[in-house]
């Protein structure tokens, strides 16, 4: 088998008339990776996958798989698999039917065909019922179905748009173990377009996060949530909440930001690495949903910075998290995501928040405002 190329991105843009689908990006996959495209519907994510399947053709740029330009490699040479949210299976042949046209179609020999049918419907589980049809699978076992299908040809790169999105969320997690060792055994590059941050953040190597068409930032899912390099990115993945500020002072240490409820929040400067702070630059603050923590209001406890004053206005007990909404003195409202064995709270119930040390995000103010920034539409 050869093999798999990397593929590279140069300038690459998509427009349908004035609209940009896709614009301007920049980056490389490499051999072996599984990366997930993540963002709202509509960012450009299934163009981008369709123009490395070579369906569509860049309007500008140039996309290169191991360094001959798309539109030169002929779609047979590709070895590519698409792997849809609706199951591309056909209802009238059984499971090892389905797994045994593509090879049959491309005139392998009998032999071998046998020989892949047996080796993919084991990997994905269905030896079993290799005889059964199509309309008496469950969801699941269609789209296993489906991705046997697709090995079956010789595929190296799947391309997998929302694969997920027609599973239940109990299986959806079993699966997402299932497709990733599926993808790493057989030593696969996977590019993996999808709407669910957690989906994303549990089966890829890297996560590139798509907003209107460009790509806001393309790094390991760590890096994503603890370094995002933007408020959209740091917004989208994980839950973070996000207020505007005014720097007020600079030190060595710190940078310390007040925000418009006059309470001051203290940044590391080592966390500042985003922008060079100013004193009476507009900021705006991120800090994750976890790295709050809540006491119950005591006026000994009130710190000048990095604690905020509220009352409790939900608390929800989901199992593993509890979820608190507090409504800050100032008028708006946050949350805390804290851990199920943690105090219970009522509606009403006067509260501090405070921001665990180090864990602020310090962002540029966005040159179109916040709400535009973070808006998903």
């Amino acid at each position: 088998r050869n093999n798999m190329p990397e593929i590279q991105f140069f300038g690459v843009s998509k427009f349908y008339g004035n609209v940009k689908a896709v614009e301007d990006l920049n980056f490389t996959i490499q051999e072996g990776e599984y990366l997930s495209l993540l963002g709202p519907s509509g960012c450009g994510k299934t163009t981008t996958l369709r123009m490395i399947s070579g369906l569509i053709l860049p309007t500008e740029g140039k996309i290169v798989w191991d360094g001959k330009q798309v539109q030169d490699v002929q779609a047979a040479d590709r070895d590519v698999g698409y792997v849809f949210q609706q199951f591309a299976i056909f209802p009238h042949l059984t499971i090892w039917e389905n797994i045994a046209f593509g090879p049959k179609a491309k005139g392998f020999p009998k032999k071998e065909i046998e020989q892949s049918v047996e080796e993919y419907i084991k990997l994905v589980g269905l030896s079993d019922i290799a005889d059964a049809y199509p309309s008496s699978l469950s969801a699941a076992n269609k789209q296993r179905t489906g991705i046997a299908r697709v090995l079956a040809t010789g595929a190296k790169t799947l391309l997998l748009d929302e694969p997920m999105g027609a599973l239940d969320s109990k299986i959806r997690e079993h699966f997402q173990d299932e497709l990733l060792n599926i993808v790493k055994s057989l030593g696969l590059t996977a590019i993996h377009v999808t709407h669910d941050q957690s989906e994303a953040l549990a089966i890829s190597d890297r996560v590139g996060v798509m907003k209107k068409g460009k790509l806001v930032q393309i790094a390991s899912p760590d890096e994503l949530l603890f370094n995002p390099n933007e408020v959209f990115a740091s917004y989208f993945i994980g839950e973070t909440d996000v207020f505007e500020g005014i720097i007020r002072k600079i030190n060595t240490e710190s940078v310390m930001v007040e925000l418009l409820g006059d309470e001051v929040i203290t940044i590391d400067s080592k966390r500042a690495n985003r922008i060079t702070p100013t004193v009476g630059q507009k900021v705006i603050i991120g800090i994750r949903r976890e790295f709050f923590s809540l006491l119950p209001y005591d006026e000994s406890q009130i710190s000048d910075t990095d604690c905020f004053q509220g009352t409790v206005v939900a608390d929800r007990f989901q199992g593993e998290k509890i979820r608190t909404k507090v409504k800050l003195d100032y008028g708006r409202e946050l949350e805390v995501k804290r851990s199920n064995s943690g105090k219970r709270y009522k509606f009403g119930d006067k509260v501090l928040v405070k921001i665990e040390k180090n864990t602020a995000f310090l962002f540029m103010y966005p040159s179109l405002g916040l709400e535009q920034e973070i808006s998903v539409t």
